[in-house]
């Protein structure tokens, strides 16, 4: 490999699920990577420094991400940008226009202002659109409008739920619920999604950095199209229980999108309720696919096995 290929990256968020995938793979590339963190000290975050780059090919800054004088001297001297932080909650300080949209107004006004950085890739979502009650899909969307209005050398990357085993991963979450509930009462059942590999995320942004795709948005969506309930069934098949689902009413799911959002790490909130209501999460045909990038997307029931079979009674040897 070229010297002159190698490429000075950083991250923030670059310890998440999917960031850590993204990581992984720029590293073997042999790229310089700087990861921005709350835990520098973190087990998971040390353990990703080790064992998938040499000795000085990441680094690890603890970043408050409210200091500007942080941030700028943090993507000093960087060629690319990526940013991967979001929340599903709010909690606290933490609110969706903090993290999401004045995080990346700051980020956005400081990067046009560093000469050294070629490119910002950021990640937004799918079904990210204005006139929704969603302060999730709002905040989001203001940030991309504030991204293509401040930048050229942007790719914005719109994802739809994301599986590969993960700890947020979406599979595992209702892997937990059908182990613990015999009946589900399922919000948003009939809404539609397109998973897409954790894998598949990582090689696409390998293929943005490397053919330097700019002023672009692309959708990463899987090939199969399932709807809430359809999933809930594949992952209740492949941990072997036999779970009832009953699709409930929007009424009902706020209800219940309420009352789970009072728990400290909730597994539903209202805004998620608000967000299913919003519409499909599948690919609008307004932009380019990860398919335009030459990657065919792995199928969910090809990799789900790899790791749901720890949620079955008998593990890895059950029928």
């Amino acid at each position: 490999m070229s010297r002159t290929y190698v490429k000075k990256i950083c991250l923030f968020g670059g310890t998440g699920f999917v960031g850590s995938s993204i990581i992984k793979l720029l590293a073997k590339k042999g790229h310089e990577l700087k990861i921005a963190t709350r835990s520098p000290f973190d087990e998971d975050v040390l353990e990703l420094k080790s064992t998938v780059s040499d000795p000085g090919q990441i680094k690890i800054e603890k970043i408050n991400i409210s200091s500007k004088d942080q941030i700028k001297n943090f993507i000093k001297g960087s060629d690319i940008c990526i940013n991967l932080i979001g929340i599903l909650y709010e909690k606290g300080s933490n609110t969706f226009q903090k993290i999401h949209t004045d995080f990346v107004n700051d980020l956005t006004l400081l990067i046009k202002q560093e000469n050294s950085i070629k490119h910002f890739i950021h990640f937004s979502s799918l079904g990210v659109k204005s006139g929704t009650e969603s302060k999730y899909l709002e905040s989001k969307f203001q940030a991309e409008e504030i991204i293509k209005k401040e930048l050229e050398n942007y790719t914005i990357i719109k994802p739809s739920v994301v599986f590969g085993g993960g700890q947020n991963d979406f599979t595992n979450m209702f892997a937990k619920l059908a182990n613990l509930f015999p009946i589900i009462p399922l919000a948003g059942a009939s809404v539609k999604f397109s998973p897409i590999y954790v894998g598949d995320i990582a090689k696409g942004i390998e293929k943005i950095i490397d053919e330097e795709i700019k002023k672009e948005t692309i959708e990463f969506v899987g090939n199969e199209i399932f709807t809430l309930e359809e999933l809930v069934k594949i992952i209740s098949n492949e941990i072997r229980t036999s779970n009832i689902i009953i699709p409930i009413p929007s009424w009902l799911a706020r209800i219940q999108g309420r009352v789970l959002g009072l728990a400290p790490k909730p597994m539903l909130t209202l805004d998620q309720i608000k967000t299913l209501e919003s519409g499909d999460n599948i690919a609008t045909g307004n932009f380019k696919t990860i398919k335009d990038l030459g990657i065919e997307p792995v199928g969910l029931r090809k990799i789900i096995p790899d790791y749901l079979w720890r949620f079955r009674k008998e593990g890895q040897f059950a029928k």
